[in-house]
């Protein structure tokens, strides 16, 4: 299918309550709705956090609001996970209430009928991220512990099957973006991951997306090598295009063989940043087209795009007034150029 600019949001909202998020997100995105994340509500709603129940060693601190493995708990709880996962037990891994409300207002919205719908939109917490991000007692990153990294990847492909599994019983058309704003620091003195590796658990939930009947979308707020995205065989890339464009188009011939497959191009052309207080509607339609112009002079012309747009990144860590600001001129600018 082919995406006429249409609007929807990387993910996070800074609501504490579920049921005004979830107005936002229906008076806004009338065509790509999303379930809202709501890390203001509560720590559980964190990005990390949020999809970290079942994994084995995890403690969660609400109070002081950290999140780690204990490996000596690993050993007396790695195995159930492995049971339910090779038996397929989807609703042993499911996202509780308590850990994602938007989620479970959403489809209670859903009931009611969206008659604008082409796709609903979820989003999980990529495997690399997560892995990068999340430590044992002793600081280090569960992404070099080849255990624990391979049992919070099948701990992500099993909720994410049970999320698409919720959506499609709601709406048949599904869209899922995997985040992973850690791929931001592949290739740095910093990380020494092996991405041959780090890439398998990354391609294993994006066929597990698409294996189970959804489209899968990666979400990358900062720059990367975009090259290692556009070839995984996705169907939507989101990024920064409000600060990362001419970096974006570094990959041409990568970005080329992307669309000519039938991907879609997600414009983060809406700054979750200061730089949203300079810009307008009009001024942010002229940049993205300016960005467009810059592509077609490297021969991908406009009306050859499936495009999508939203805002940079997610929104949760910002003030209501600002994020309901953002989320109309994503609107606005869809509107415009759609």
């Amino acid at each position: 299918m082919k995406f006429d600019f249409d609007a929807t949001g990387a993910g996070s909202l800074p609501f504490k309550d579920a049921q005004e998020a979830c107005r936002v997100v229906f008076d806004n995105f009338k065509t790509i709705p999303f379930w809202p994340q709501l890390p203001r509500r509560t720590f559980l709603e964190h990005m990390y956090v949020q999809f970290s129940e079942r994994l084995p060693g995890a403690v969660v601190d609400e109070a002081a609001k950290t999140i780690h493995i204990d490996t000596n708990k690993v050993a007396g709880e790695i195995e159930q996970v492995y049971e339910k996962y090779l038996d397929g037990d989807i609703d042993f891994f499911r996202i509780s209430e308590d850990r994602a409300q938007g989620l479970y207002r959403f489809l209670e919205s859903l009931d009611g009928g969206k008659n604008d719908i082409k796709f609903v939109k979820g989003h999980v917490t990529g495997p690399i991220s997560f892995a990068l991000f999340l430590t044992d007692q002793n600081k280090k990153s569960v992404i070099y512990d080849k255990d624990l990294f391979e049992v919070l990847s099948k701990l992500l492909v099993m909720k994410t099957r049970w999320q698409i599994k919720k959506l499609k019983e709601k709406f048949p058309r599904v869209i899922i973006f995997i985040d992973e704003p850690y791929l931001v620091s592949i290739g740095s003195s910093f990380v020494n991951v092996n991405m041959e590796d780090a890439g398998r658990k990354l391609d294993e939930l994006i066929g597990a997306v698409k294996e189970a009947g959804a489209l899968c979308g990666v979400h990358c707020c900062g720059n990367t090598d975009w090259s290692y995205l556009l070839k995984r065989g996705i169907d939507i890339l989101n990024f920064d295009t409000y600060n990362f464009m001419k970096e974006f188009l570094l990959y041409t011939s990568d970005i080329k063989n992307f669309l000519a497959g039938g991907g879609t191009i997600a414009w983060g052309i809406i700054p979750t940043s200061d730089g949203i207080d300079r810009e307008t509607k009009k001024s942010l339609v002229d940049r993205l087209k300016d960005d467009m112009a810059l592509l077609a002079a490297k021969g991908v012309e406009r009306d050859a795009l499936s495009s999508i747009v939203t805002p940079s990144c997610g929104l949760g860590v910002l003030d209501e007034d600002r994020a309901r600001r953002i989320v109309e001129l994503v609107r606005k600018v869809s509107n415009e150029l759609g």
